[in-house]
């Protein structure tokens, strides 16, 4: 099993699962901090309650279907890839549009569509690279890795809407997403064309 690893992560698709597993991008960090800032959205606990819960879940649940099909239709990187910026771009347009309780639900609920086709594009990147041996050991290992940025995403949201607020939150988030997926298609392009030669 330990062997069957090693060659995962010694290939070039293994490790660029690894590296973007690592990476913000499609965490949907702030979805989780989206009832603590939603009185900044004048949204009553009700609100939140419908949005967070039932109509989240589904929203998400639709995200996955529709993500899991057009991951199927396209490379698994580039979509997962596709997911985290339109989520990035959700979060500037949930941090620049008027602060009303219609608002927050709108983006709330676009924010879980997208958060569902990036699991759907974790899943499918994950499926790809793991090969066939060991397989719910592998998935569990990526699954765990995938932990890690939406943990240290969750810190930072949080440390910088306590300091400036939650539009500079969400602006945070995008930017830190789209950094990091400009800096995962340099590593990805470098690694093309050292394995092509």
């Amino acid at each position: 099993m330990l062997r069957d690893l090693w060659q995962v992560a010694r290939s070039r698709l293994g490790f660029l699962a690894f590296l973007i597993f690592f990476l913000p991008i499609g965490t949907g960090a702030a979805g989780g901090l989206f009832s603590t800032i939603a009185n900044d959205w004048y949204a009553s606990g009700d609100t939140v309650a419908l949005v967070n819960g039932v109509l989240g879940g589904l929203a998400a649940a639709a995200g996955c279907i529709t993500g899991g099909y057009v991951c199927d239709r396209m490379d698994r990187k580039m979509a997962y890839g596709l997911y985290g910026m339109l989520q990035a771009f959700a979060a500037i347009a949930m941090a620049i549009a008027p602060r009303t309780e219609s608002m927050f639900v709108l983006f709330t609920l676009t924010y879980g569509l997208i958060n569902g086709l990036a699991y759907a594009g974790f899943t499918a990147v994950t499926l790809e690279a793991m090969g066939l041996g060991a397989a719910a050991t592998k998935y569990t290992l990526f699954a765990s890795l995938s932990n890690v940025p939406i943990g240290y995403m969750i810190f930072v949201d949080g440390w910088v809407q306590t300091h400036w607020g939650s539009g500079a939150m969400l602006c945070a988030e995008a930017a830190i997403c789209l950094t990091s997926l400009l800096g995962f298609v340099l590593v990805a392009t470098a690694t093309k064309r050292t394995a092509s030669r």
